[in-house]
């Protein structure tokens, strides 16, 4: 696709190469997503063109959640985990000013990954399934986590670490619209009648939609 088509989350320079990689649907949105090759060479720079880029791919020279990725139009987004184990560097997806950032971890951090809960059913034999904004289902036997909280999960097992639950003192990321980047504390949800999202009260007298949350621990960093 050409470059001044491509989603203003990944940050491009309008002076970079005329042409970037569309990237596959996969669980991220399009519009908040970066696509490997693009990643590797755009963002970070450790990559001068698509090739090389797809060349580190290909060899498996990256993981995304602790897993190896080998199709460089593979997209990543908000709080995916990127290492890249022969450089010996880690990195968390973050967003600032509705641009996608990775923010350098270290091999500790790396093994676990902040997933909001985007919903919860009941499924067969009593179970309980959590669908996560990272497309990935969770089946438990017992939880009381309901969509809006955070699950710390441990990647690639996926073993639950710890429940962040969406309420007022919670710490917050805005991820999208005007204040995305900020982080604040929940203060209180001003519900609203009908099928229209809340508003949010954060400290600072910031006000956001509710769905616009990420609760996130006081480990969480974004610089």
């Amino acid at each position: 696709m050409k470059l001044i088509a491509a989603p203003t989350a990944r940050g491009l320079s309008p002076k970079g190469n005329v042409w970037v990689t569309k990237g596959i649907p996969g669980p991220h949105n399009a519009k908040e997503s970066i696509p490997l090759s693009v990643f590797l060479r755009d963002v970070l720079k450790i990559a001068e063109t698509s090739r090389q880029a797809r060349s580190v791919v290909k060899n498996g020279e990256l993981l995304v959640d602790g897993r190896s990725i080998n199709d460089e139009q593979f997209c990543i987004g908000l709080m995916d985990v990127v290492s890249i184990p022969k450089l010996g560097t880690h990195y968390r997806i973050v967003i600032k000013a509705g641009v996608l950032k990775p923010i350098p971890i270290t091999a500790e951090e790396a093994k676990l990954k902040y997933c909001r809960v985007q919903g919860k059913r009941f499924v067969a034999k009593g179970k309980t399934q959590l669908n996560l904004h990272d497309g990935r289902c969770v089946i438990l036997d017992k939880t009381d986590a309901k969509p809006g909280d955070t699950l710390v999960v441990s990647v690639p097992k996926q073993e639950i670490k710890a429940h962040l639950k969406f309420e007022k003192g919670a710490r917050c990321l805005v991820f999208r619209g005007k204040h995305s980047g900020f982080i604040a504390n929940l203060e209180g949800v001003m519900e609203r009648a009908g099928s229209k999202d809340s508003d949010a009260r954060l400290t600072g007298d910031m006000i956001t939609l509710k769905n616009y949350l990420f609760v996130v621990d006081d480990k969480f960093k974004i610089e």
